[in-house]
């Protein structure tokens, strides 16, 4: 088992479970569904009510909010550059929405996650689709300027700077264009953008597509939503070095290693957002993430991604800061990954990920409910009288009425591949050794283990997990190699666009092509999406490697349906089937957590799933300067 703390913690818990299931101690089956949730649906339980006294309620206080102040806030990690057009680029999502604008956003959740099914206008003041549904025309908002900086100068938004985005977008060939340009896969949506006037831009699509205004949206690097001005195409302005859109805030300064600093513009359309004045963002490595805490308590950041365990430490050591309830990493992107390599390795004439036995081995192998409680801190926070949701992931994430859960009745018998019940580890694990057998491995066998080098995904608890998970694969005789990838050279050029064609297995994250959840089925599972950071399968008919002809005829169906409780039935039925084939490994889940703020940072978590914002909350907020630690009690 590995060292770190996760890793520590998970072994104690499995221990004492497998002791207590030993001597039938305390009904321990029903003792922790109870406190992992269990529910039917959208696979989570009903979470008791607090009786910490330590959460706050969710404050809505944008009637009182006034314009100015100084965000102090910070990001984990440093852009390589600032082009949101050229490549994904996980560095780069929370700083280009700042500054650049989509024609449409998505329509946030008010105190909830977003479902993610809906947009208001953003640079589009309207649109139509046109009755077969294959043309979208837009009407351009009027009076938008660019931001005042050369060689842009505050010139007038129009059309034009649409059209030669799109042709900036289709001429780079590592972004995501092939999941969007159709001249670069005969499968995706987008034949054509053209301007019959210098207020409406026209959309025409190759078939009807449910998911294509969250795409047009979807503010994440290398996707479809970012609009920059025409000079960026015309060679005039360069995007890697500088910012200039028509969106919320104005790049001020870029210290390299020091951070970011952005001020309000002026002249954004919507006169009531953002209001914060100034928005401060100094690069707190992951590595540095006691450094980061420690600036948090004292008052120096207004918001910090406190990791789980030390949640309820905080916020007793400091009580002054707001805990909130709050579901961190709810929609339907399963966040880490195991991704199978479909090429032969080693010895091996062929890659024993093609083998179904062996995928399913690999899934049996994971401890969801240890690893869920682990991760999310689930029984120390119930301990505390804090209420917790828990969420098993399938196929898919947490999305309401779509997330199928395979603790409950309706998902049928190939649920047991996700590990449903708590009580049976022992008997996944044999299990799993048996199918391992059965496919000619009794002893297991060495295979390459992929993950992404800290510090790129420190934060999110990333590569903790990843030795978890390589510790389950050990406990059922199979041995992982541990191996590093450069984020930059190795996993953004090797791996994450290879749609499988690598050796052994890699820890996959990715920026899905919008939060959609049949888009994320397309990004993911179809063979004909194109090698995007999601795609599985290579189209290319060589075995499994090849996609699964099922899967594609459920996935067509979903993106063709308009009925939204018909296409919920389709991704059930495509849970259900993904389920047996464990194509890739999902992680285990989510559980409901909370975050932390000062004050002074009024409007917290209040609207939630802002695609202009990267699901952050720098459009949404205000500065309280009535409130700690801006004004000390």
């Amino acid at each position: 088992m590995a060292e770190g703390y996760w890793a520590r913690t998970l072994a104690a818990r499995i221990n004492r479970r497998r002791a207590l299931t030993a001597s039938g101690g305390i009904g321990l089956g029903a003792v922790l569904l109870a406190a992992c949730g269990g529910g039917e649906g959208d696979g989570g339980g009903t979470a008791s009510k607090d009786t910490s006294g330590l959460v706050s309620e969710i404050e809505d206080t944008s009637k009182a909010a006034k314009q100015g102040g100084v965000f102090k806030w910070y990001n984990p990690s440093e852009p390589n550059h600032l082009d949101g057009i050229a490549q994904g680029q996980a560095q780069l999502n929370v700083f280009n929405g700042m500054v650049y604008s989509s024609l449409v956003h998505n329509k946030m959740g008010y105190k909830q996650p977003s479902s993610y099914t809906e947009v208001e206008p953003e640079m589009a003041a309207s649109w139509e689709f046109s009755p077969d549904r294959t043309t979208i025309t837009f009407k351009l908002r009027p009076g938008v300027k660019w931001q005042n900086k050369p060689p842009v100068n505050g010139r007038a938004f129009d059309s034009s700077d649409v059209i030669a985005t799109f042709k900036r977008y289709s001429s780079l060939p590592s972004n995501n264009r092939a999941a969007n340009v159709n001249e670069f896969n005969p499968n995706a949506p987008i034949l054509s953008v053209t301007a019959p006037d210098a207020s409406t831009v026209v959309y025409k699509l190759k078939e009807p597509t449910s998911f294509i205004m969250q795409r047009l949206a979807n503010m994440i690097t290398g996707e479809l939503g970012t609009i920059q001005p025409r000079e960026a195409y015309e060679g005039t302005f360069n995007p890697r070095l500088d910012q200039i859109g028509t969106g919320g805030f104005i790049l001020d300064k870029w210290e390299p290693s020091i951070g970011l600093t952005y001020k309000r513009n002026p002249d954004y359309w919507n006169k009531e957002e953002p209001r914060v004045g100034t928005l401060e963002v100094p690069i707190i490595l992951g590595s540095a993430y006691a450094t980061g805490l420690a600036s948090f308590k004292n008052g120096q950041l207004y918001t910090f991604e406190v990791r789980a365990e030390d949640q309820v430490p905080t916020k007793r050591e400091v009580p002054a800061l707001k805990m909130v309830s709050y579901t961190t990493g709810a929609g339907a992107s399963v966040g880490q990954t195991i991704g199978f390599g479909w090429l032969p390795f080693g010895s091996f004439q062929k890659s024993p990920f093609l083998d179904l036995r062996v995928r399913q081995a690999f899934s049996l192998s994971e401890d969801r409910h240890a690893t869920i409680d682990t991760i999310f801190n689930v029984a120390k926070f119930e301990a505390e009288g804090l209420p917790v949701d828990t969420f098993f992931y399938t196929s898919i994430g947490y999305v309401p009425g779509v997330l199928l859960d395979p603790r409950g009745k309706d998902f049928g018998p190939d649920a047991k591949w996700y590990t449903p019940d708590e009580t049976k580890h022992d008997e996944y694990v044999k299990e799993a050794k048996q199918l391992l057998s059965a496919a000619g491995y009794p002893n297991g066998f060495e295979y390459p283990s992929a993950f992404v080098n800290p510090p790129t995904f420190t934060l999110t608890g990333y590569n903790d997990e990843a030795e978890i998970r390589d510790a389950f694969k050990r406990e059922i005789g199979l041995k992982p190699i541990p191996t590093g990838l450069d984020y930059n050279i190795d996993y953004l050029q090797r791996y994450i666009t290879k749609q499988g064609n690598i050796q052994g297995t890699f820890y996959r994250l990715g920026a899905v092509s919008s939060p959609d959840p049949v888009d994320y089925y397309v990004w993911r599972y179809w063979s004909k999406a194109g090698p995007t950071s999601g795609a599985i399968f290579t189209g290319d008919g060589s075995e499994v490697s090849g996609g699964d002809p099922k899967v594609d005829e459920l996935i067509e169906k979903a993106k063709g349906e308009t009925d939204v409780r018909k296409q919920t039935s389709l991704l059930h039925e495509l849970q259900r089937y993904l389920a047996k084939y464990q194509y890739c490994i999902s992680r285990a889940g989510l559980a409901s957590g909370f975050s932390l703020a000062w004050p002074a940072l009024a409007n917290f978590r209040v609207f939630q799933g802002d695609s202009r914002a990267i699901n952050n909350l720098y459009y949404t907020v205000w500065i309280d300067e009535t409130k700690e630690p801006i004004k000390k009690s």
